[in-house]
């Protein structure tokens, strides 16, 4: 699987998904304004966090050890059939945990039960959003990188059309539950591509569950579950900073800053996670490593660069085209949040190379220190300089943390 190969793939994925999130998010922000993208932001952090725990955080452990035993097939149907053993009973129990604790995660979340129908809805989803999340992880690891485009196609079409319906329905609420009715689409377009293609069977085997298998897994959990938490949860305490000191309002500024950092970041995120994970749990010799990251970085940090530059000069165009006139003061938050994207891009490709080489507890330890660094630099510059001061720490943190990895990760190659 080349990069070039992969990128094109990617780019078809990626231009669909960025029209759609335009879409949706220009839908999200004229319907319900700056205060609805926070309840938004405030949602799909805790949804990310269910996920990680219905999934036991084992899918990248999967495209790892896929990608890895490239040429043994008895080997690869052990570790589909274990992670999906896994993520079955795990996810159904999570999802009973979620519809009994509706209530109670709607005071969490939003400050108030008027929300508790919504996670009880979701519920009753947990378990198909965790198969197509381990379905995606397989297709990866498989390197059907066609299908895996196609998923994500559907997926991106399908989220559209239901929450522009959903909200024009419900509001905010109809935004909340429309990603349940798009898993039910992907689930069902998985379904059609496994009974046509038979890459693998969704039936698990309990008979054949492989302890060794189960046992490379989790060793991913300690790593997922670190990375899943850590992030949604800084980001809720940097959105509740915001709002206890200034308002909702400023805080949907904020949402919005990020979710253009991820719109247009998309398609390199995507070919990291797409490529790079397997091709660098294949390689073996320093030498090759180290020529696969220079690659990366000559394609990989002027691509960012100029997308960020190209946003910069245009920001007040893309305010008003992706957002609406409420969001106008939100163009001072554009600069150092694009610098430091750009940084952020330039130590991901080194922290690849650790989840390669499950080097799990350098990655817990980098993850926990930098999301703990974030939040407070946020806290420090927030009471410093305003609204502004998020992206001050977020630029810092992410050029430490390039820094970090340089170190880390330089016996490598």
């Amino acid at each position: 699987m080349k990069l070039i190969k992969t990128s094109f793939f990617t780019s078809i994925s990626t231009a669909v998904t960025f029209i759609s999130g335009f879409i949706v998010t220009k839908y999200v922000a004229v319907k319900i304004g700056p205060t609805g993208m926070t309840y938004v932001g405030q949602y799909q952090n805790i949804i990310a966090i269910i996920v990680m725990l219905s999934t036991l955080a084992i899918t990248t452990g999967v495209v790892k050890y896929l990608a890895q035993h490239t040429d043994e097939k008895e080997k690869r149907e052990q570790i589909i059939n274990t992670a999906l053993i896994i993520i079955l009973i795990t996810s159904l129990f999570i999802s009973l945990c979620v519809i009994i604790a509706s209530s109670s995660l709607s005071n969490l979340v939003f400050h108030s039960s008027n929300f508790s129908d919504v996670f009880f809805l979701y519920g009753f989803f947990v378990t198909i959003i965790a198969v197509n999340t381990l379905i995606a992880a397989i297709y990866n690891g498989l390197k059907e990188i066609k299908y895996l485009t196609a998923i994500n196609i559907t997926g991106s079409i399908a989220g559209v059309a239901f929450t522009v319906f959903f909200a024009y329905k419900l509001q905010v609420k109809g935004v909340l539950i429309a990603n349940n009715f798009t898993a039910l689409v992907i689930f069902i377009v998985n379904l059609i591509i496994l009974r046509k293609r038979k890459f693998f069977t969704l039936k698990p085997v309990f008979a054949k569950f492989n302890k060794s298998s189960a046992k490379l897994l989790f060793g991913f959990t300690a790593i997922g579950i670190v990375s899943g938490l850590v992030m949604p949860l800084s980001q809720i305490a940097i959105r509740n900073k915001i709002i206890v000191s200034f308002s909702t309002t400023e805080a949907g500024w904020w949402q919005a800053i990020t979710k253009i950092s991820d719109y247009y970041l998309a398609f390199i995120t995507t070919v990291l996670s797409i490529y790079y994970l397997p091709r660098l749990s294949e390689i073996k010799t320093k030498t090759e490593l180290r020529q696969e990251i220079i690659n990366g970085y000559k394609i990989v940090l002027p691509v960012v660069g100029c997308m960020a530059l190209a946003i910069w000069i245009s920001r007040i165009w893309v305010v008003h085209i992706v957002f609406s006139k409420d969001f106008l003061p939100m163009t001072s938050l554009f600069t150092f949040q694009l610098l430091g994207d750009f940084f952020k891009m330039g130590s991901w490709l080194l922290a690849y190379i650790l989840v390669a080489k499950a080097e799990i507890k350098l990655i817990i330890i980098t993850e926990i220190l930098f999301s703990i660094s974030l939040v407070i630099l946020s806290y420090f510059f927030i009471n410093k300089y305003g609204i502004i001061g998020t992206t001050y720490a977020f630029c810092i943190n992410y050029a430490f943390y390039w820094i970090s990895m340089l170190f880390v990760t330089k016996k490598y190659f």
